[in-house]
């Protein structure tokens, strides 16, 4: 596949490379192309969740609160 840097953008690829951020404006579309999908992956996830509080699928904030520092603690403990 093959892919051209629209000219307005040009300018900035070309920092990132010049500050060797990025090797070339294959890595450059590269990030581009994954900040993308990370953000379609959280849009999708965000859907999901109003979608199960739409449908009465919810968890007390108490319950939340109380699995991250679960979790917290692990981290600390290296068990994760």
């Amino acid at each position: 596949m093959s892919a051209s840097i629209p000219s307005d953008l040009v300018p900035f690829v070309q920092r990132m490379i010049a500050g060797r951020r990025f090797l070339s404006e294959e890595d450059v579309l590269a990030e581009g192309l994954r900040m993308l999908q990370a953000r379609e992956t959280l849009r999708d996830a965000v859907a999901l969740g109003f979608g199960q509080l739409d449908a009465g699928q919810s968890v007390s904030a108490d319950q939340v609160y109380e699995r991250a520092e679960k979790r917290i603690s692990r981290i600390e403990r290296g068990e994760i």
